[in-house]
């Protein structure tokens, strides 16, 4: 019971530090159903949102360089990869689902059974950028805390 508890109380301490979230939502909207009647391989396969704005940002790009060389090192068969620009009007709906308000933030979306089960939100990876060993750990930790939940 112990080590249920203390693992608990560690993955809330990594939420509440990263200005992440996990919201549980059961589920399904237009783009995840396409997503997942695209291909029967997705039906289980949960996404990795890479949102970014116009906003300003020194190191925006390099974070997003590392997010992707991240993704492509260990996660390219367990997650799909989308990076979108969120302030066009035509991706207005990801702004309002997931709150976001950020230059950049990371989204990873749980999906069993076809639907959208939750999502977990990470805001502002660019601040790691400065140590790259950790910008590694930390969000490879987060990841790996989504997929096993």
């Amino acid at each position: 019971m112990f080590k249920k508890i203390s693992g608990a109380l560690i993955f809330l301490s990594l939420i509440g530090s990263a200005n992440a979230q996990y919201v549980n939502l059961s589920g399904n909207n237009e783009y995840i159903k396409q997503y997942v009647e695209a291909s029967p391989e997705n039906w289980d396969k949960s996404l990795m949102y890479v949102f970014y704005t116009n906003e300003p940002c020194s190191t925006c790009a390099e974070a997003m360089g590392m997010i992707y060389d991240i993704y492509e090192e260990y996660y390219l068969n367990q997650l799909s990869l989308f990076e979108i620009n969120y302030a066009v009007n035509d991706e207005f709906q990801f702004r309002l689902s997931y709150e976001l308000d950020q230059p950049l933030s990371v989204v990873l979306v749980r999906i069993r059974d076809g639907l959208s089960m939750g999502y977990y939100k990470i805001d502002n990876p660019q601040q790691w950028v400065g140590n790259p060993f950790y910008f590694k750990e930390n969000l490879t930790t987060r990841i790996n805390n989504f997929l096993n939940m």
